[in-house]
């Protein structure tokens, strides 16, 4: 114990030193509560919900440690297979594959691992987000707290929809849940997810859905040899594999084979795994089956929900009342940067509440940003970990190591100093400045003359980097570019706007908005915007970018995201478009008319280096990771000769206001 109270005052004089605004070097000097497990016991069973249906879990409890009977729980509630199993070797995948959760059992903790219902082994149906998975993770708390081996303490991690999974869970206020750490989701699922500023994300949706799609039926994935592992063992024989029906014609799926199903040793069975696999693939929804037809935030599941029933925008009102601790977690080229902050910034009043926000992409640590900045994915890895553990022994071991004592915000300054602690979002200390669109592709710090820059829709600009054809928003889908997000050969495919050199190194911190005044000569169209680092050789990095559907340009209270309960104040005070049906303008660009339409990027922290120069690049398609303007492209083929192609024309000075903002930030 000497040595432990070492480590944990070191951390308490660290926190109480630390500035609002200081460098600090991650991971954190931590060793955890000094728990020491070698190893654990698995076990997996059906947990029968109250409808009736069995939710699949995995269950590890440390042991070879410390004597003990009973553990703080962390919980995974997946739709993305529990564990997998492989058909030819009957090896099986997982949890404890991971390094970070042999880590957490090493330091003491229990973990599960749960089957959403509709998916992997469990039974019943799934249409994605639906109001009973939230009853299940309230009643899968209740179970696991009621467990011998469990202390009554449990707390949840997880991304993407494992991160959505955490605020469902909490919404229902499961007295057992101490805490969450839900990584890298929206706050709305519209425009924080399915359409983009109001455009649908055809790639990742694509994507997404085709993996679904044999994920949930059980099917062997493409070129691979593995499917959900079963729970029972029917035969008894100690094997799972067998347990899978055989797919007798080699198309990936045992469905579709006569019945009953023919197994590799023969034996009779209750067929409880094809059963379950059945069910999901008779009554389950396809997300994007009903999703690419939504259109705006008010269309209708096939439930008959609202996109704003289903999101964490319907979850925070409760999760607001419970004041459960939250740490979100996100990276700044992540496809849902601006929901992690929104979700921060609206319950950091009436939650005890921490983000951290590092250079990677959806899988938040990694993609090439961090060797980029002189580090590794593994270093990054080590990172996550340790801020995890620390917040789970804060909350669920009771330990009072600091953690809650310090900034709630951890960010990495990119091309800057590296990792920085701050009080507030955003900075109070930013200094909004404006560069104005001008004559000549030059963007001005002052306004200059009336003119205008024309530019033809090209409708294969596409941006996609690396030789996987990855970007932030593919990244949701587990391609995120291999490569830097270059935009050399991709600006040219678009109108540009760039400052002179900068004298000095500029550092942007926080939300940048595009204002942009245009007229078009069709009577539709969809604006997207890239901001750009150009080096000293011409070189175009991607910084960050955002995308608008022009006839959502009409300007509403952000609070309107939130309809399920009111006098939420949504935070920080961003444009919202709405997007509601009737907030739509049909034919906005009708006749020739300017229209005025204000873009607010995902955010961000970089520095622009001295002699560097700020660009902005603007583009009316980006296909295929959105779907082309339906009443421009119809058939969504960007190569098709009827496709009308629109001449934008961008205004500036004479009234109007065309202008990039940026939230600078002095050292």
């Amino acid at each position: 114990m000497g040595k432990l109270k070492l480590i944990l005052s070191a951390i308490l004089i660290f926190s109480a030193c630390t500035k609002k605004d200081e460098y600090v070097q991650l991971p954190m000097p931590y060793s955890g509560s000094a728990e020491t497990f070698e190893r654990f016991k698995k076990h997996s069973e059906y947990v029968p919900m109250t409808d009736g249906t069995e939710i699949a879990v995995d269950i590890f409890i440390p042991g070879q440690g410390e004597e003990k009977n009973q553990f703080p729980v962390i919980f995974a509630y997946t739709p993305y297979q529990r564990a997998n199993i492989n058909h030819e070797t009957g090896k099986i995948n997982d949890l404890s594959s991971n390094d970070e959760v042999q880590y957490f059992l090493s330091q003491g903790y229990a973990l599960v691992a749960a089957d959403m219902r509709g998916t992997g082994a469990s039974t019943g149906w799934l249409m994605d987000f639906m109001p009973e998975i939230w009853q299940d993770g309230k009643e899968l708390v209740d179970w696991i707290a009621a467990q011998s081996w469990s202390n009554g303490k449990v707390g949840m991690m997880g991304g993407s929809y494992l991160g959505w999974s955490q605020t469902a869970t909490a919404s229902q206020q499961p007295e057992a849940l101490k805490c969450i750490i839900p990584a890298v989701i929206p706050l709305d699922g519209y425009t924080g997810e399915v359409y983009p500023g109001g455009i649908y994300l055809h790639g990742f949706m694509q994507n997404w859905s085709s993996f679904m799609y044999y994920s949930v039926r059980n099917n062997y994935l493409p070129g691979r040899k593995v499917t959900t592992a079963p729970v029972v063992d029917e035969d008894g024989d100690g094997q799972l594999v067998d347990e899978i029906p055989l797919d007798l014609n080699g198309d990936g799926s045992f469905l579709d084979e006569n019945f009953p199903p023919t197994y590799s040793d023969g034996n009779p069975r209750e067929h409880l795994y094809y059963k379950a696999s059945l069910e999901h693939h008779e009554k389950n929804y396809d997300y994007t089956g009903w999703a690419k037809d939504l259109y705006f935030y008010d269309g209708k599941s096939p439930l008959g929900h609202r996109v704003d029933e289903l999101g964490p925008t319907a979850h925070i009102s409760n999760i607001m009342a419970s004041g459960i601790p939250v740490y979100h977690v996100g990276g700044w080229f992540d496809g849902f940067t601006r929901g992690s902050f929104e979700l921060y910034a609206t319950m950091e009043k009436t939650n005890p509440s921490k983000i951290i926000m590092g250079p990677g992409y959806h899988n938040y640590s990694g993609g090439p940003f961090w060797e980029y900045f002189g580090s590794t994915e593994k270093q990054a890895r080590e990172i996550f970990k340790v801020e995890h553990l620390r917040f789970f022994d804060r909350y669920l071991k009771g330990i009072d190591n600091g953690i809650d004592k310090e900034p709630p915000i951890l960010l990495y300054v990119m091309n800057g100093k590296g990792w920085r602690f701050e009080k507030e979002w955003p900075l109070q200390r930013q200094k909004l400045k404006k560069y104005f669109l001008s004559s000549n592709a030059a963007l001005k710090p002052v306004s200059g003359a009336a003119g205008q820059e024309t530019y033809e829709t090209d409708y294969s600009h596409s941006s996609i980097y690396g030789s996987n054809n990855g970007n932030r928003w593919l990244g949701i889908a587990s391609n995120e570019p291999n490569t830097l997000p270059m935009r050399n050969d991709l600006d040219k495919k678009t109108i540009i706007f760039e400052t002179e050199h900068l004298f000095k190194n500029m550092e942007v911190t926080g939300h940048p908005i595009v204002h942009l005044a245009l007229s078009s000569t069709a009577d539709y169209g969809d604006i997207f915007v890239y901001l750009n680092d150009v080096d000293g050789t011409g070189n175009s990095l991607l910084v960050t970018e955002g995308q608008l559907r022009a006839g959502f340009a009409r300007l509403y209270n952000s609070d309107e995201m939130i309809k399920t309960h009111s006098g939420i104040d949504v935070q920080p005070d961003l444009p919202w478009h709405g997007y509601n049906k009737d907030q739509y303008v049909d034919k906005v660009f009708a006749d020739g008319k300017p229209v005025n339409l204000t873009i607010d990027l995902h955010p961000t922290s970089w520095v622009f280096k001295n002699g560097h120069k700020i660009r902005l690049s603007i583009a009316c398609s980006d296909y295929p990771t959105f779907r082309l303007h339906p009443q421009l492209a119809p058939g969504n083929d960007p190569e098709n000769p009827n496709n009308i192609v629109p001449m934008i024309t961008v205004l500036f000075g004479n009234g109007y206001d065309s202008f990039l903002e940026l939230p600078v930030i002095s050292e």
